[in-house]
């Protein structure tokens, strides 16, 4: 795949988790079947952090911010890696991370190193600016 290809796994990945686009089955079809998150996997104080795991993270994520929306702002390929410097916006309409609804709205960054496989990624490695999203959700940082 060429390397153009290689962003354009990422830029539908965030197209189909969009709340206008969403669709849950294109979202884990974005991935191998042995897909690892190695820094969710740090977060959740677990080995291996796997595609089903994912799975109940996002939905849990799509509770809490319903309307999420992602765009990707930079994009930066090299050989099977994909960097990507994402927006998120939503509003805090569930739990999250602990913290209930406040309906407050959010607009935070992601930072995730992308490995592509065959068209899928294989390895997501995501660095979230929590304490932006935290402070907007009136979490004293």
């Amino acid at each position: 795949m060429s390397l153009e290809d290689n962003k354009n796994v990422i830029r539908q990945f965030m197209k189909v988790g969009d709340v206008e686009t969403r669709d849950l089955q294109a979202i884990w079809d974005s991935f191998t079947p042995d897909c690892e998150f190695p820094t969710l996997a740090l977060r959740a104080g677990i080995p291996n952090f796997g595609v089903e795991n994912y799975k109940t993270f996002l939905l849990a994520y799509f509770e809490a911010l319903p309307d999420a929306t992602f765009t990707p702002d930079d994009l930066v390929a090299e050989g099977d890696q994909v960097w990507a410097h994402i927006t998120i916006r939503g509003t805090h309409e569930g739990d999250l991370r602990g913290i209930p609804a406040t309906h407050r709205p959010v607009e935070y960054t992601q930072l995730g190193m992308y490995t592509i496989r065959d068209g899928k990624i294989a390895s997501a490695r995501a660095v979230f600016d929590d304490v932006t999203l935290l402070r907007q959700i009136g979490v004293n940082i």
